[in-house]
């Protein structure tokens, strides 16, 4: 049982919880508060040889949490975005830890003044610019307290947050020692611009010059069966609760709720940056607060889904773990089991919305481990378990032949274009030499030459290459990387090719050099300082062993 627990921990928590009614992104129980539910003495790691204190890891989860909601508006547990981009609570509050320990050992406080001067300078109203306390206590009250933060959390995550940007000031300082001299060369090579002309090659314009033949198909098919091949797929059984058909007891409960209208304007006045037009101007409250209540209705729908979710996955669990058990206590219940159509564990399987680790999950199981764990979407939560699994199949050649057919004359047309392209790049090499031009030398083949605008190495957008779906950056660097009058390789791309004559290059105007140099300086240093900080930092995660193996005692410590 206790290995069940664990397995299945992020959905039990929901049950556990009370699901109560309130303001659209608030619902969350602090993971730092796990850490203090272990059995006797818990060990939380080391940094630099010394045991991480409790308090310490507490308020370093803290900090990583605040940071994420201050920058994103909502708490990293209930961010898609935070597991879509990779964010790791645990590698984010380690660091901190370990920023912290730093502060502490090199004497840094920011002090109280200037913790009450950023509070000024995040609560200031856009409009008066004058502090605002109601927008102050709002935060406070509707978001911090509901989400386990209190103000002096708040006050330490700001005071430590101060002194983090000067520890960054006192290690990036190597990163600003740039003379005006040596930024004045970088600014000059950043802003040199390319005079180019340029060869396009597509594929497609050779597709029809492919000569198809039974039997150079039936070739390619035997050379590249594992491109033909129908990988291992699994389908299961799964029972599945969308949101929605919550909403009726989701908009009870909220009409019940006599504080309703006052959490819906709170919410509008710290949120007013969502409601605006398009012109950017803010909508007033009663334009919005439908949204509002919709969206509040939308939050309270998914935790009762969440909910009874859970408490039919724990009627599950408490059989063995067979697919029959979800059938028994579906009966039982009255919901339906649905079955999907086998599908691979990278593709997933055809259903609207299923979550990212639907196909992982459902591969883990077997007849004997039927049974997987809750998995969350976007409009539902689905219980799944296993019905078959299926060996990888090769189908005949008949049964691929127009795919082959397809992939063959693709293939061929891009053999074409490369010997197109390295057909060109010999001959304009040879007609440059010559004192021809490299459009003479295009022309004479059958191509058109390009002429493009001037472009720097801080150039991120050239329509006329992005038109012909091709990379700026690749095609950026590649002439860049060339001297003035040579010529560039055929460069392969996915749709054809291109190759590159570089002309010349412009030097930058000296107006621009005294209108942008200071400024141009000024963000070189920063960034260097930047650098030059991460540098620093990344070398004492190492040395301080602070990553270790602390997600795993916490964990440990929870499931015990």
């Amino acid at each position: 049982m206790i290995g069940t627990i664990r397995k299945h921990s992020q959905w039990l928590w929901a049950i556990i919880i009370t699901v109560v009614i309130i303001s659209f992104v608030i619902f969350f129980t602090p993971d730092a508060n796990k850490l203090g539910r272990s059995r006797g003495e818990a060990s939380y790691g080391t940094i630099y040889g010394e045991p991480i204190k409790r308090d310490d890891l507490v308020q370093a989860y803290s900090d990583a949490r605040l940071g994420y909601f201050l920058s994103t508006g909502q708490w990293p547990d209930r961010d898609e975005r935070a597991r879509m981009f990779g964010f790791n609570l645990d590698a984010e509050a380690r660091q901190r830890l370990l920023l912290n320990y730093q502060l502490k050992q090199h004497g840094i406080d920011a002090g109280d003044a200037a913790v009450a001067q950023e509070i000024k300078n995040i609560f200031t109203d856009p409009q008066s610019g004058a502090f605002s306390l109601q927008r102050y206590d709002t935060m406070l009250k509707q978001h911090f307290a509901s989400a386990g933060v209190s103000e002096a959390s708040f006050e330490r995550f700001l005071k430590n947050e101060l002194g983090r940007q000067q520890l960054a000031r006192t290690f990036g300082l190597s990163g600003k020692l740039i003379t005006d001299r040596a930024a004045d060369g970088f600014f000059r090579r950043e802003n040199e611009q390319a005079l180019t002309e340029f060869v396009f090659f597509a594929n497609s314009n050779n597709l029809a010059k492919v000569k198809v033949d039974e039997a150079a198909l039936r070739a390619y098919h035997t050379n590249n069966l594992t491109t033909y091949r129908i990988p291992e797929r699994v389908s299961v059984h799964y029972v599945y609760f969308p949101y929605t058909n919550y909403n009726a007891e989701a908009d009870k409960t909220l009409s019940a709720n006599t504080n309703l209208a006052s959490l819906m304007e709170a919410y509008f006045k710290t949120n007013t940056f969502r409601f605006r037009d398009t012109n950017g101007t803010a909508k007033p409250f009663e334009q919005v607060k439908e949204q509002i209540r919709t969206e509040f209705r939308d939050e309270a729908a998914a935790r009762l889904g969440q909910q009874k979710a859970g408490e039919f996955a724990n009627e599950v669990f408490k059989l063995p773990n067979q697919a029959e058990s979800l059938f028994r206590v579906a009966v039982q219940k009255g919901l339906k089991v649905s079955a999907t159509e086998p599908f691979t564990e990278f593709e997933g399987p055809k259903l609207t919305n299923a979550p990212a680790n639907f196909g992982r999950t459902a591969f883990a199981l077997s007849k004997e481990e039927a049974l997987g764990q809750m998995l969350e979407g976007i409009d539902g939560v689905y219980l799944i378990a296993f019905k078959e699994r299926l060996a990888p199949v090769d189908p005949p050649f008949a049964q691929v032949k127009a795919k082959v057919t397809e992939d063959y004359r693709k293939n061929q047309a891009t053999e074409l274009t490369l010997q197109e392209g390295t057909k060109l790049v010999q001959a304009a090499t040879e007609a440059l030499a010559k004192g021809k031009t490299f459009k003479d030398a295009a022309k004479e083949l059958g191509h058109v030459a390009l002429e493009m605008p001037p472009f720097n190495r801080a150039a991120r957008k050239l329509d006329i290459i992005e038109d012909r779906g091709l990379s700026v950056d690749e095609f950026r660097d590649q002439a860049f990387a060339l001297t003035a009058g040579k010529v560039s390789k055929f460069q392969s791309t996915s749709s054809g090719g291109f190759v590159i004559y570089v002309k010349g290059f412009q030097p930058v105007a000296e107006e621009q050099v005294k209108a942008e140099l200071a400024k141009y300086a000024e963000s070189l240093r920063e960034n260097r300082a930047n650098y030059a900080f991460r540098e620093w930092l990344g070398r004492e995660v190492e040395r301080s062993g602070v990553m270790g193996t602390l997600k795993q005692q916490a964990r440990g410590s929870i499931g015990e």
